[in-house]
């Protein structure tokens, strides 16, 4: 177990340990009901196994699992929408991948502080050892209630380039290679809505240190803005150091609506 820090964010074991569990959340959200709370919707889900989990024991470790993960972070709603909508799972789970960035501390740290730099200094192949100092930061720091094996922490480095992999930034086994999976168009769109709900500003939205989470840097995410632009999906200028964005919904929520409709 581990302890969560006085933040947002929180340093689990079990979130790393069990994965993102994809199409399991996609499954549970579509039985999901907003006007309840989360612990109503997991009693719910439990008591019926509305998700058709194997056995008993699974449905509690993916129940318990989700939530520990969205008992925190951004709502959830925009995604329970989309995932009863119907939305593609490839676009979904990077909504997903999205939201985990505003819940799961191991995991957005290892790609803020250990995977993007990589990427950023050009060293594309690494193995599961290189990821163990990273490891052994975390434990430095004190996210940890005790500290790890050896074993423990060999683990940990495969448990989070496993979620890595699972949406397309890193593959192999012995010898890791990152990626650049290409980003839906409304997978980005979600973000941008999302940043931009709590922080309208066009140059704090580009520079956004959760971009990282798509191994985007800041110029990337602009020529993103000035690409949906081009396809009128909203309006983003810029004149010298002066950038301006305009969202024709009005929330994140009222985005994903326009998704399904």
């Amino acid at each position: 177990m581990t302890a969560a820090p006085p933040n947002a964010l929180r340093y689990s074991g079990r979130l790393a340990r069990k994965g993102v569990l994809v199409e399991e959340t996609y499954r549970i959200f579509t039985h999901w009901h907003l006007d309840q709370t989360l612990r109503q919707n997991i009693t719910a889900i439990r008591a019926k196994n509305s998700i058709g989990a194997a056995n008993h024991a699974w449905l509690r470790e993916v129940t318990a699992t989700i939530s520990s993960r969205f008992s925190n972070g951004d709502p959830i709603t925009p995604l329970v929408i989309l995932a009863q909508g119907g939305l593609s799972m490839d676009v979904w789970k990077f909504c997903l991948l999205w939201h985990i960035g505003s819940t799961d501390g191991l995991y957005s740290d290892f790609v803020s502080e250990f995977l993007f730099p990589r990427v950023d200094t050009g060293v594309a192949v690494f193995t599961t050892d290189d990821v163990i100092p990273h490891v052994r930061e975390f434990e430095a720091r004190g996210v940890f209630e005790a500290p790890l094996s050896d074993y423990g922490t060999r683990r940990l480095a495969r448990d989070l380039l496993r979620t890595a992999g699972e949406f397309g930034f890193v593959k192999g086994t012995a010898r890791r290679e990152v990626c650049h999976p290409v980003i839906p168009e409304n997978a980005v769109l979600y973000s941008i809505y999302s940043l931009w709900e709590n922080m309208p500003s066009a140059d704090r939205l580009v520079s956004s240190n959760r971009w990282k989470l798509f191994l985007m840097r800041p110029s990337q995410v602009e020529q993103e803005l000035l690409n949906l632009h081009q396809f009128r999906r909203l309006r983003y200028d810029r004149a010298g150091s002066v950038r301006e964005l305009a969202l024709p919904h009005h929330s994140l929520t009222e985005f994903t609506k326009s998704l399904l409709a």
